[in-house]
């Protein structure tokens, strides 16, 4: 890749670079697939440290070049990176392996406990998949945009209670395809993809931090909505807040209570407010950890904080049944009001099912907060993308994550609720591993930008 333009042109900071990527095969030709994965990013590394970055946006040219866009937003070195993610060829195998295998790539099981005995019913979004004469336990909500059935157990009645689990992966590979290369350390991963640098020399210039908006509700994001700065992220969507000590998260946070649903990346926000703010878990019966429900509490200063898992699919641990609730519904349940927080996250275990199954559990939880907006209009609801991940990429990759984030952004675009950027949180990062979960410092500024909107500056 190049500059688009002349090397030796002096950039100042509030510039705006190109780089022109041409996608090109061992012996030097130009290869003309279309819709390649890349991920671009801007960087500036401190030793030991938490550095600088921000993302570029990719524009595919559909001949086998790439535009990748990036906003000068701090002066001194800076390097780009360009990070083949997938080729098309790979992208082609994910979603040739999700038609052949489209609702069991992973598979579902109810668990009863009789006397001493366990006994499993396969469980998933379509009854066909069972494969015989049995009876069905449907447990579909189209209310919730769900859809459920299970295996009816012999003698036990489709109305008790039992445990939700996984029962297996299907075992699929995509073959040399995923055996990708970082050119930075020649290791092969799975998730690390050609990576290639360029350095440059930016100068001080106009201030992209200047005349920013208070933070509140319904402000669109930009595709460039923030950097960090020395391991810290700035907003140019809206003044965010940053906190030096708990007195601050305290003080922000007062009166308020925080309902959070979804998957394991929103019980990371439920995790680390109940660090920061040292409250006192109120243990639910029959609850486990990873699933909850879990209610923390600071008695003092008035702030409840709940998390609730959504509903199947769920790959997790044996939890019961009856702690799993689709998120339509739970947020039917909220009053709401001007001290309530709704907090959702939806996407990673929906990634091995067709988008259709997604779509329709999401658009039940957009008509859901329309709802409880219409009854409770200052109600504060935030949705939270998905974030840059590793996995196997035919059933929980980073492009199936992709994906299905750029649908939640779809269905939830014009409404009046807040965005948490997860995905350009962890994309402008670049001294943690891309993970499922992120690491402590980022999460704590996903909660730090949450509580702008709760808090404006």
């Amino acid at each position: 890749f190049s500059l688009a333009s002349e090397a030796s042109k002096q950039h100042s900071v509030g510039d705006t670079l190109q780089i022109v990527i041409s996608a090109k095969d061992t012996r030097n030709n130009i290869v003309t697939n279309i819709g390649d994965f890349f991920r671009a990013s801007i960087l500036t590394k401190v030793k030991s440290k938490a550095g600088s970055g921000a993302v570029g946006i990719i524009k595919d040219h559909q001949n086998g070049t790439y535009t990748a866009t990036f906003r000068l937003l701090w002066e001194g070195d800076v390097t780009i990176k360009i990070q083949l993610v997938l080729l098309r060829q790979a992208i082609d195998v994910i979603e040739r392996t999700k038609r052949k295998y489209p609702i069991d790539l992973v598979t579902y099981r109810k668990r009863y406990i009789v006397g001493n005995d366990e006994i499993d019913t396969e469980c998933n979004v379509d009854p066909a998949i069972f494969n015989n004469t049995s009876a069905v336990c449907n447990y579909s909500d189209p209310h919730a945009g769900a859809w459920w059935y299970c295996e009816k157990a012999a003698n036990i009645s489709c109305n008790t209670s039992g445990h939700h689990g996984e029962i297996r992966h299907r075992d699929v590979n995509g073959g040399k395809l995923y055996g990708r290369l970082s050119r930075t350390n020649t290791t092969r991963t799975m998730g690390t993809g050609y990576h290639m640098w360029h350095s440059l020399l930016f100068n001080i210039g106009r201030d992209p931090l200047a005349n920013r908006r208070r933070c509140v509700r319904g402000l669109a994001t930009p595709q460039i909505s923030g950097f960090y700065r020395n391991g810290v992220w700035n907003s140019l969507v809206c003044k965010n807040r940053h906190f030096s000590s708990q007195a601050g998260w305290q003080q922000c946070l007062k009166g308020k209570t925080l309902n959070l649903m979804g998957d394991s990346t929103m019980r990371q926000w439920w995790e680390h407010l109940s660090r920061i703010l040292e409250m006192k878990e109120t243990l639910i019966p029959d609850a486990i950890h990873k699933t909850g429900p879990l209610l923390a509490r600071d008695t003092v200063n008035n702030i409840t904080v709940n998390f609730r898992s959504h509903g199947p699919p769920r790959r997790i641990a044996f939890t019961w049944t009856f702690h799993l609730k689709y998120v339509a519904n739970i947020i039917d349940e909220i009053d709401g009001g001007p001290n309530d927080v709704i907090c959702i996250t939806m996407w990673a275990h929906f990634a091995s099912y067709p988008e259709e199954v997604y779509r329709k559990r999401m658009e039940a939880v957009r008509a859901a907060i329309e709802r409880l907006l219409h009854r409770s209009p200052k109600t504060l609801v935030v949705i939270k993308s998905a974030n840059t991940r590793k996995g196997n990429e035919l059933i929980s990759g980073e492009w199936l994550a992709y994906k299905l984030d750029s649908i939640m952004r779809e269905i939830f675009h014009g409404i009046n609720v807040v965005l948490v950027d997860a995905w350009e949180m962890t994309s402008a990062q670049h001294w943690h591993e891309d993970a499922i979960h992120p690491a402590e410092d980022i999460i704590v500024q996903e909660l730090e930008f949450l509580c702008s909107f709760i808090c404006p500056l």
